[in-house]
């Protein structure tokens, strides 16, 4: 096994397992409720975030599927990495 076929399958699941969580983080998949939401509102002379109507927001709210993010990120990284190694694997000739 060369050091190529153990590289680019580790380089593929890392790309895409950041990149999958770089994806998330900028969208805000962690918080129904941010705290920069919070401080933004605040800044602007609000008590919170108006989330419905009448019901304010003080204090930040995670999402209920922020734990299981990192999961996600794995099983993609990996899934990533897989792929690309089982494409780069040498196919036994046909005698």
């Amino acid at each position: 096994m060369s050091m190529k076929q153990i590289l680019l399958p580790l380089v593929a699941a890392l790309a895409v397992g950041f990149g999958f969580m770089a994806f998330d983080k900028s969208r805000g998949a962690e918080w129904v409720v941010s705290p920069q939401e919070i401080a933004e509102a605040k800044a602007a002379g609000s008590t919170g975030v108006e989330s419905r109507p009448g019901t304010v927001t003080v204090l930040p709210i995670r999402s209920e599927t922020a734990d299981a993010l990192p999961v996600k990120w794995a099983i993609a990284g990996i899934a990533a990495g897989a792929l690309v190694f089982s494409s780069m694997r040498r196919r036994k000739r046909a005698a």
